[in-house]
């Protein structure tokens, strides 16, 4: 004789033959309305961080790059290099008062009217007798070099992740500061409902 087998109630089925939502998707009943607030705050939130931080920091790193790109194309347009021979030791703009920043040496350069000498900006701690490139503006004096291509390339980067903390610490300030309201928001509905409810309470069970 075969035993019978208990009743297997269906997931999702009430007694009465009453069905649940599919997939739990019942309100809850404890959920408050600062509570809604607050799950779509964060939802909004993490769309922002994922969605729009990263093309604002793609942004502004590309205007940073595209900003010292056309300041290089600008100082080539207006600069020419030459080679030039340092007549003094590379010395730093600390050992003379007023000096450019950088390093400078007197250099003697020469070009179609001869040669020529005077202090241009060369690389830090080159000694007498080395050669180096000079840069000269248009009327053939001695000027700063013009930015790199790597700079550009770097200060987009920077640019780019500095927004992208920026951006990050900004959402979660905001987020910190309106969950803060909400929870003393709760504090105080929570403290009138206290007030109401609390004679009565005293007067059943005491204190």
């Amino acid at each position: 004789m075969r035993t019978p087998r208990p009743f297997a109630r269906r997931s999702g089925t009430r007694p009465h033959g009453r069905r649940t939502p599919a997939g739990g998707g019942a309100r809850n009943p404890l959920e408050r309305p600062s509570d809604r607030l607050e799950r779509r705050l964060r939802v909004l939130l993490a769309a922002v961080a994922v969605a729009v931080l990263p093309l604002l920091a793609w942004s502004a790193g590309a205007v940073a790059h595209d900003h010292y790109a056309r300041q290089r194309q600008t100082q080539l347009a207006r600069l020419h290099p030459v080679e030039a021979r340092l007549l003094t030791d590379a010395r730093s703009a600390g050992d003379r008062p007023g000096a450019q920043r950088g390093f400078h040496a007197l250099v003697r350069w020469s070009d179609q009217q001869g040669g020529h000498t005077g202090v241009a900006p060369v690389r830090a701690w080159l000694e007498r007798g080395a050669t180096t490139t000079v840069w000269l503006d248009g009327h053939g004096a001695p000027a700063a070099p013009p930015v790199t291509g790597d700079l550009a390339n770097t200060a987009g980067m920077a640019v780019g992740f500095a927004t992208a903390c920026g951006g990050a610490v900004a959402a979660c300030g905001v987020w910190r500061a309106v969950s803060r309201g909400i929870d003393r928001g709760r504090l105080g509905r929570w403290a009138s409902e206290w007030e109401s409810v609390e004679p009565g309470w005293t007067a059943r069970y005491g204190r």
